[in-house]
């Protein structure tokens, strides 16, 4: 390490324990002035969002009551790793690695790599999106920690580990203890969490459970089994007790989704501790595709306006993956992040099961850097309406053309339906979304509101 390089993380971890001092007071300017500390130390070209944050705490807006909850009820070992792990690692120290990685391939560097290191499950859940992909499929330790090795040297230090469910892998957590510099977010069920698991989490920090949860204990047990509802909140107050930071994760249909965005769901959640949420529209990949259950045009709309009222007023991050596309300019995939499933195989999005490289055989630059990635990233946006991101369900003939050009393969069987058997039914689909999105798009673009 050079001595300029020694110089600014000593700096870095002198202003990381003043920003955790003034974040755990309940003083609405010392959290001000720990969130200004963040900004100065924000690279120039992430400066807006950090102004954000400062605009949102200084307005009194939910942003200061999710910092003041992060502060006071989160386990110091939790907090520390959140800041030092998620927040300097992830996001500030690893820009330049990332941004000398764009540089050098022409490539945008991922911010976040997703990673299934299993596909076996212990639940059945109807509609599953990864149902299709080999339950016997195992992603060996080595090939793990060197999938975290390669990416921390491209600047990738935040993870996303999904499944199947992850925690059947006995190892998971250590993976966490022996990688302290990343943080992970592991997607589960929340069925397999023990108290010793939680007290684990509480003790090494950089890892943070998202559960997934329907809606209701009727919703929830419909889809994903009997009891599975009383499992999930009995898993979310483990974690709230020993100050684990955790989110939720939903899978939105027309059957769920005036639920998840109700009051009421908020309110129970932010009860129970949880701090975000990620809401994903019900997409027709994985076990029996069923089209009817996505989301009508003019329903997709009412739940982005309703998450994004909510989240004005509640103290819960919930995210629409599709609807606050418009803040991040369209789809992300394959750029922002990218998944490796459980045999290898480098992944634009956990709903593109199609790739060209498998990790067992290349390195993880030669697989962000092929022709594959490079033409999604050409493209991007996909649309010039930010409210029409996704090139599967909103754009599909760039999708066909896209796997056409470039000889990507379904990654398991039935991976084409989405672009063969339901491609007259994701046609009509993409044009009705076009239809009712378009004022709303010319609205936002002409004014700047929603």
């Amino acid at each position: 390490m050079s001595t300029k390089k020694g110089l600014s993380v000593a700096l870095q971890r002198t202003a990381i324990d003043r920003l955790l001092r003034l974040a755990t007071s309940d003083k609405k300017a010392s959290i001000l002035l720990a969130a200004q500390i963040v900004e100065r130390m924000t690279p120039a070209h992430r400066k807006t969002e950090a102004r954000w944050v400062i605009d949102q705490i200084r307005r009194e807006t939910p942003a200061l009551q999710i910092t003041r909850h992060v502060a006071r009820d989160l386990s110091p070992n939790v907090r520390n790793a959140a800041v030092e792990s998620l927040v300097l690692n992830g996001m500030l120290r690893s820009s330049a690695t990332r941004s000398a990685f764009t540089e050098r391939t022409g490539v945008h560097a991922p911010l976040v790599l997703l990673i299934s290191p299993t596909m076996r499950c212990n639940l059945r859940c109807e509609g599953c999106y990864a149902a299709g992909y080999s339950s016997a499929a195992e992603m060996s330790p080595s090939l793990l920690q060197s999938i975290i090795d390669q990416a921390n040297d491209i600047g990738i230090y935040i993870f996303t580990i999904l499944g199947g469910e992850p925690f059947l892998r006995r190892d998971l957590l250590d993976v966490g203890a022996a990688n302290p510099d990343s943080f992970f977010q592991v997607f589960t069920n929340g069925t397999m969490l023990t108290e010793a698991s939680v007290a684990r989490m509480a003790e090494i920090g950089n890892v943070a459970p998202v559960i997934s949860i329907e809606g209701g204990r009727r919703a929830t047990d419909e889809r994903r089994g009997d009891g599975v509802y009383d499992q999930t909140m009995q898993t979310m107050g483990s974690l709230g007790r020993a100050g684990v930071a955790f989110g939720y994760s939903a899978t939105v249909t027309r059957r769920n989704f005036r639920f998840l965005m109700s009051r009421a769901f908020f309110d129970d959640l932010i009860e129970r501790g949880c701090i975000m949420g990620w809401n994903f529209l019900y997409m027709p990949v994985g076990r029996d595709p069923d089209v009817s259950l996505m989301l009508t045009p003019e329903e997709r709309n009412e739940f982005r306006r309703g998450v994004l009222e909510l989240r004005k007023a509640k103290p819960l991050a919930a995210l629409d993956f599709w609807g606050d596309s418009v803040y991040v300019g369209g789809c992300i995939a394959g750029k922002w992040y990218a998944h490796v499933n459980s045999e290898g195989w480098l992944e634009p999005c956990i709903f593109a099961h199609f790739a060209t490289h498998n990790l067992n055989e290349c390195t993880l630059e030669e697989a962000l850097t092929a022709p594959y990635f490079r033409e999604i990233q050409r493209r991007q946006p996909f649309n010039h309406n930010l409210l029409l991101p996704c090139m599967l369900i909103d754009n599909p003939r760039q999708a066909r053309e896209i796997m056409a050009a470039t000889g990507a393969r379904p990654t398991h069987p039935g991976a084409e339906s989405l672009l063969e058997q339901l491609a007259p039914a994701i046609d009509e689909y993409a044009t009705e979304v076009e239809r009712v999105y378009a004022p709303v798009w010319s609205r936002i673009a002409a004014t700047g509101r929603d």
